[in-house]
């Protein structure tokens, strides 16, 4: 079997390697601060290691705040109920059936309810059950904290950085199948794939996803302008919305289609509107003035030939298929004159 190299193999290293130092560290830690069982920080320090920083920063506010809130609870069946084995049973029912039910309204009762189990259990026949259940949050703390640090300061690997790279490649594809769609569109309505946009579009929305994982997040901990990004997200949401459709108003008309006397004008429109589209997906500066020029060239053009009576060769069908995608490509440049102004208004 022939080797396939993956290219995302140096970011798996890395996260290896950041498991690794954060373990130890945890380890070295716990050691210095007098905790008697080091390895329930290692062991958190691995189970809140992720991938990414805000995955990471969610998992040690997971672990952390379940784990305090669950220390607290077995704290309160040790003063409630006595060590013995009727009052044992009694104890783990409440405890771990009140978290559990709580998680209806935080996910945090779930780790609760474990660390329930583990304090009040794990400590029942210790001679000092309190001082050993605030040595687990101690120990767990260690954890979280050596995770935290290490995920935030060891080669980052931040959400922002994936979503911005996402934006790009994104962008840059609607950009060029809407020139695609010019050009079948010119070229006397050619057919064009009806699923052009599908995929795309469904990609565009998990951006929402890892955007509100930035939003919770990354952005407390790291300078990033997170209102640009946003206008990105929702930018391109919108594009897609609107041109996702195109694709039928090129395959719903039979028979031979016409030549196009906007050509010039709409293939002008169709390359500000993508030199736009890069531009907002990577955070370029782009001088709307040209897009405002062909959007009214358009304008233009269009009225002098309905003056003109050119329109009334077209069929009903054949109308309103022409009106449509000239509509929908000038529209497309109007909301992109309405971004690019905030966009400038927010710099």
């Amino acid at each position: 079997m022939a080797f396939r190299f993956d290219k995302n193999i140096n970011s798996h290293i890395r996260h290896g390697m950041k498991v690794g130092l954060a373990s130890v560290l945890a380890y070295v830690v716990s050691g210095w601060s007098g905790v008697p069982y080091a390895y329930w920080a290692v062991i958190t320090t691995v189970i809140v290691m992720q991938m990414h920083v805000a995955d990471s920063i969610n998992m040690c506010l997971y672990r952390f705040t379940g784990t305090a809130i669950g220390a607290g609870m077995g704290i309160l069946m040790i003063l409630i109920f006595p060590p013995t084995p009727i009052y044992t049973l009694v104890a783990i029912f409440v405890g771990t059936g009140t978290c559990a039910y709580l998680t209806r309204y935080d996910a945090r009762y779930r780790m609760a309810a474990i660390t329930v189990s583990i304090v009040f259990l794990s400590g029942l026949f210790e001679q000092h059950r309190i001082e050993y259940t605030l040595f687990r949050v101690a120990e767990i703390g260690i954890g979280v904290l050596c995770a935290f640090v290490v995920s935030v300061l060891v080669w980052p690997n931040r959400t922002t950085s994936v979503l911005l790279e996402r934006l790009r490649t994104q962008y840059d594809q609607v950009a060029d199948n809407f020139l695609l769609l010019v050009d079948n569109f010119l070229h006397r309505q050619r057919k064009t794939d009806p699923d052009l946009f599908f995929d795309l579009a469904r990609e565009v929305q998990a951006n929402r996803e890892l955007y509100n994982k930035i939003y919770a997040t990354e952005r407390r901990v790291y300078r990033a302008d997170i209102d640009l990004l946003g206008l990105q997200v929702n930018t391109l949401n919108s594009v897609v919305e609107r041109i996702q459709s195109a694709p039928n108003l090129l395959n719903e008309v039979e028979g031979d289609g016409f030549d196009i006397i906007m050509a010039p004008e709409l293939t002008q429109l169709g390359n500000e509107i993508a030199d736009a589209l890069r531009a907002i997906g990577r955070g370029e500066k782009y001088d709307s003035h040209h897009l405002a020029r062909s959007v009214d060239a358009v304008e233009k053009r269009f009225i002098e030939l309905r003056e003109e009576g050119v329109i009334e060769r077209f069929d009903v069908r054949r109308y309103f298929q022409v009106m449509s995608f000239i509509n929908t490509a000038q529209h497309l440049g109007e909301f992109l004159l309405l971004v690019l102004n905030k966009q400038q208004t927010s710099e």
